[in-house]
């Protein structure tokens, strides 16, 4: 007599297309969630969150430039004033006339150090 053929289903778990997994990313960025908080309230896999994200490139907490209007020092003042940005809990304080490119490269850094972890 031959053996039966044997198959493994696994219950629940289906594999996502690309489309399905952008739609997940593109909730996820839109909640504001944490990927861990997400994935929990959704009953899904951080793993397999984490795969897509690395698979299509996506990167949470892109930092963005906001217009900040800056109070008008006199010109008597010793000091330049200094500019503080905090991002996933590093603070770093600039002074006001740093070069622009300067500060944009800073905080690409810090971005790139939370990816990272």
């Amino acid at each position: 007599m031959g053996r039966a053929a044997t198959t493994t289903v696994r219950r629940g778990w289906r594999q996502w297309t690309e489309g399905e997994a952008r739609a997940v990313l593109a909730a996820l960025a839109r909640s504001g969630e944490s990927s861990a908080a997400f994935a929990r309230s959704r009953g899904l896999s951080t793993q397999r969150i984490d795969y897509w994200k690395k698979r299509l490139g996506v990167t949470s907490a892109v930092p963005t430039f906001v217009p900040v209007r800056l109070p008008v020092v006199a010109a008597s003042t010793i000091q330049p004033a200094t500019i503080e940005i905090v991002y996933g809990g590093v603070s770093v304080r600039v002074r006001e006339d740093l070069d622009v490119e300067h500060v944009a490269r800073i905080v690409e850094a810090l971005a790139g150090r939370g990816r990272r972890c």
